[in-house]
């Protein structure tokens, strides 16, 4: 959900505590709804059907074993939905952010894109790519899944945040409430993210080649 949080910004005006309460809400919800998740997974089965990973790990898989109906058929079909709103979900989510991201673009550039060619920015190119090869966002989501979002969701934040920090007009400024503990907070971030980056690494070095 980072990409739709300029969105939220923009639309509460900047409004800090209504920012926050927005995040830690709208993060909240779905966390509960993603432990429940587990938990109806997890208790709807025995470990009877066994895969191999990459590493010759044996690996359990709860969810194929109910999608082939070993809880019944319409608890199969009930997985499937909530799959499909969990697709969906995420799918407005970035919608909305990509469309919010290009406006942006198109004040910086003193022209504004209209709804549809907007939209058509957004959906198009990946509507085209998922045609021509529908199995291309599992291969890319496998190697540009950690990269991009460490990337984009927490490096690139954080020296942003540190390089607005350096400027004395933010010196002093709301901005910097919404990171407690400063400089330390976003060092953390940022060794965070390169390290999500080092275990992809490793991963593609072990298991890929």
């Amino acid at each position: 959900y980072h990409s739709v949080i300029p969105l939220v910004v923009t639309q509460l005006e900047g409004d800090i505590p209504k920012i926050r309460q927005s995040i830690i809400i709208g993060s909240v919800i779905p966390l509960l709804m993603f432990l429940a998740w587990n938990a109806v997974i997890l208790g709807c089965v025995t470990p009877d059907i066994i895969q191999l990973s990459p590493g010759n790990e044996r690996i359990f898989d709860p969810l194929k074993i109910l999608r082939n109906g070993a809880s019944g058929e319409w608890f199969a079909m009930l997985l499937s939905i909530f799959s499909e709103f969990a697709i969906v979900t995420s799918f407005i989510g970035i919608t909305y952010g990509l469309t919010d991201f290009f406006k942006d673009i198109s004040l910086i550039t003193k022209s504004e894109i209209s709804r549809l060619p907007l939209y058509s920015l957004v959906l198009l190119p990946p509507l085209s790519l998922g045609t021509f090869n529908p199995t291309i966002f599992f291969q890319a989501l496998e190697y540009t899944g950690t990269f991009s979002i460490s990337i984009l969701a927490g490096i690139m934040p954080a020296l942003m945040s540190w390089k607005q920090s350096q400027k004395p007009e933010f010196f002093h400024s709301n901005h910097q409430t919404l990171v407690p503990g400063g400089k330390i907070t976003l060092i953390f971030i940022i060794m965070g993210g390169i390290f999500l980056i080092g275990r992809q690494f490793q991963y593609i070095t072990i298991y890929k080649f």
